[in-house]
């Protein structure tokens, strides 16, 4: 397992929540501890009202266990700098999109609400 360094940004999952912190789930396998200390800038009352499982965040390593293969992770050390560079987005044109499933299930809806539509009015 290729554990990151510290300062590399990294996108993570929250998978699991408690009072004081959350466990996300990185890409690699590994997974990252972010404290609510380590949420913001201001005092955070409510810890489980900012950050809810399925919530995706692109984070700072701040501390790396090689032993356990936990990191410790970081929203409010973000610098500007740090976000842009992890909203690397591209451009998909319409043509590199498949609607080939949609398109092939689209008469069989139509179908299905005219029939639903008509027994209702």
């Amino acid at each position: 397992m290729n554990l990151p360094k510290v300062g590399d940004i990294a996108e993570g999952v929250v998978v699991k929540v408690y009072p004081r912190y959350a466990i996300l789930l990185f890409e690699d396998g590994w997974t990252g501890l972010l404290h609510i200390s380590e949420l913001a800038n201001t005092f955070i009352h409510h810890f489980t009202g900012y950050v809810s499982v399925g919530n995706i965040y692109n984070v700072k390593v701040i501390a790396v266990n090689e032993e356990s293969d936990n990191i410790r992770v970081s929203l409010k050390q973000m610098t500007q700098s740090d976000r842009k560079k992890a909203f690397h987005r591209k451009k998909i044109s319409l043509n590199e999109i498949d609607f080939s499933a949609l398109e092939s299930k689209l008469p069989e809806w139509v179908k299905s609400e005219n029939e639903e539509g008509g027994e209702q009015r």
